[in-house]
């Protein structure tokens, strides 16, 4: 069930997020990575998406990928140090599945953090944080 927002985005409980508006799911060893609701309403119809091959190395705060619609174009930011283990072949057959399913089929890689995910909020302080930006 989603938090009820502030703002008119969905933001699901058990994940955490980044200001870069982007979700991480911790299942056992492997982590998801996926973009938020947000992200998806303000991009529009998303139209292609680059994502980084198995084993390429994440740094936090810089590019693995970037989606674009066509009014804009994203970086794709690491939200941790870690490795790609997967991408996720139905976002690049089928980009538009980031707009219908942002939070489920739509995830972006799975990948193996080497570093805590301490600096991520939790849902409840991404949704206030969202609320308090200058985006509604």
């Amino acid at each position: 069930m989603a938090i009820e927002p502030i703002h008119r985005w969905k933001v699901v409980p058990g994940r955490l997020y980044d200001r870069h508006h982007q979700w991480v799911l911790q299942e056992d060893v492997l982590i998801t990575v996926g973009v938020t609701d947000y992200t998806q309403d303000t991009a529009g119809d998303i139209l292609y998406a680059a994502l980084p091959e198995p084993g390429t190395v994440l740094v936090e705060g810089m590019p693995f990928g970037s989606i674009e619609s066509g009014k804009w174009v994203g970086q794709l930011y690491a939200p941790f140090d870690g490795v790609v283990i997967v991408a996720n072949a139905l976002v690049q057959d089928d980009p538009q599945i980031l707009n219908r399913d942002p939070y489920g089929q739509g995830w972006l890689i799975k990948a193996k953090a080497t570093t805590s995910l301490e600096n991520l909020l939790s849902a409840d302080a991404y949704s206030a944080w969202l609320s308090q930006q200058d985006v509604l």
